[in-house]
């Protein structure tokens, strides 16, 4: 015998759909928060000079993302996840675009990414530690390249950081 009736069951599971899409937009709004907050204690380091002023403007950020991607694209540990992205030389070259503005708004800069969240770009694609870890590797190692000195490549470091958690996603954020 059930103790709920049927209307009271779907009364619980309509709740319980609410409570998971509200999950996801707390999740979705920490992220904005944390961007946010990261875009201004860049901007306030350093004299007041912003992050983005500090690694060399635009041409410096287009920079990162172009080596980054490059890097990332010829990487076996991770070039599954960015399978698209090779696909053509314009799909290669529409993610470096995204990718810099997704930088440059990071980093304190004028531009406006207009992609999806971290959350909803990396949900059900399985990047796991290892993945983010080789990204972040590829990441330092176009820094070293580019010569970004130490403090400027410690925070582009901590801002990749601290976005972990909305890329590599347990079975509980999916």
């Amino acid at each position: 015998m059930h103790i709920l009736g049927r209307a009271s069951r779907r009364l619980i599971h309509n709740n319980f759909k609410g409570i998971v899409v509200m999950r996801k937009l707390m999740i979705s709004v920490l992220f904005v928060a944390t961007l946010s907050t990261a875009g201004l204690c860049a901007q306030t380091a350093r004299g007041g000079k912003s992050l983005y002023d500090r690694l060399g403007g635009k041409p410096a950020v287009d920079a990162v993302a172009s080596g980054l991607v490059d890097r990332i694209l010829a990487d076996n540990r991770v070039n599954k996840w960015f399978a698209h992205a090779s696909s053509s030389p314009e799909n290669t070259k529409a993610y470096k675009a995204k990718l810099s503005d997704f930088i440059c708004q990071s980093v304190g800069g004028p531009c406006k990414y207009t992609g999806m969240d971290m959350v909803a770009a990396h949900k059900g694609r399985g990047v796991t530690d290892e993945a983010f870890g080789a990204v972040a590797e590829n990441l330092s190692k176009t820094l070293d390249q580019l010569k970004v000195p130490a403090a400027e490549k410690r925070e582009v470091m901590e801002l990749v950081g601290s976005l972990k958690p909305s890329i590599v996603q347990t079975t509980a954020t999916k």
